[in-house]
Parts: structure tokens; C-alpha cells; sequence
């Protein structure tokens, strides 16, 4: 019964090592809700989400992830901007926009950097992707405007 105890442990292990799906990475669901939040709650939903304050702006504040290279700025007025380098974590996410009420508007590029934007009463939301010239990977980026 160990052994087999072991194997399910291990097998379990194996597969969130490959995966780079962060498991407790933040919800399109979460990240939809705190945007309309004040600042004060966005804040304690990122301490309690394992973020940490990297940079606080006049007009905004960005956050890091600790489990991952995630970043969220906001400004706790309804502006919110979610980066990753992490496909699989942006995908999961527009999976979920894709199923949420929002529908889209329609795709646009501006400065060679393609994005798509969707839109629900008087929300709107822009995905876009684009190349990390220092490293040369991709940088995701989910903006939403309330």
C-alpha cells in the first residue's frame, strides 16, 4: 500500500513539474472581479494570492507574483493589466474570457502588435502578445478598462 502511496505522490509531482500551469495562479474570474474592487482589496487579494509590491507609481501600483514571472499593475480606478510570459497560464485565462459574457469587438494592430478586444456593458477588455526584445519571447498581456 506504500508503494502504491509513493507512486500516486510521485506521478502527481512529475506532472505539475511539467506542466507550466501555475497551479495557484490567479482566475480570469478573480482577475475580471478585483478590477472593480478599491485599491485597498485588490491589494489584500494579491497578498493573499502570494504577490509581492514591485514598483508603486503615482498612478498605479505593480505586483509580482512569487510562484511565477506574473505581473499585475493597476490603478484601483478600474484599470488593471495582467503580463505573463507563461502561454499555457495565458491561455487557460482566454479560454475562460472566451466563455465569460464578454463577446468580441473585433481584432486591431497597431505598431505591429496584434489585439483583440472584448466587451460586456461598459467593460472592455484588450488581449495582446508581443515580443520581449531583451529575451526575444513572448509577453502576454490581458488589460481590462471598467
Amino acid at each position: 500500500m506504500k508503494k502504491v502511496f509513493l507512486l500516486l505522490i510521485t506521478t502527481i509531482i512529475l506532472c505539475a513539474c511539467k506542466s507550466d500551469v501555475n497551479i495557484n495562479s490567479i482566475t480570469f474570474k478573480e482577475l475580471d472581479s478585483i478590477n472593480s474592487e478599491p485599491k485597498e482589496h485588490i491589494i489584500k487579494f494579491l497578498e493573499n494570492s502570494d504577490y509581492v509590491l514591485l514598483n508603486n507609481q503615482p498612478t498605479s501600483e505593480q505586483w509580482k507574483s512569487n510562484n511565477g514571472k506574473e505581473i499585475i499593475q493597476f490603478n484601483g480606478e478600474g484599470v488593471l493589466v495582467f503580463l505573463t510570459y507563461n502561454e499555457n497560464i495565458y491561455t487557460s485565462l482566454i479560454e475562460d474570457l472566451k466563455k465569460s459574457k464578454y463577446i468580441s469587438t473585433g481584432t486591431s494592430v497597431n505598431n505591429g502588435i496584434e489585439v483583440e478586444s472584448y466587451s460586456k456593458n461598459h467593460e472592455t477588455i484588450f488581449i495582446s502578445s508581443s515580443i520581449n526584445t531583451d529575451k526575444e519571447n513572448k509577453i502576454y498581456s490581458i488589460t481590462f478598462l471598467k
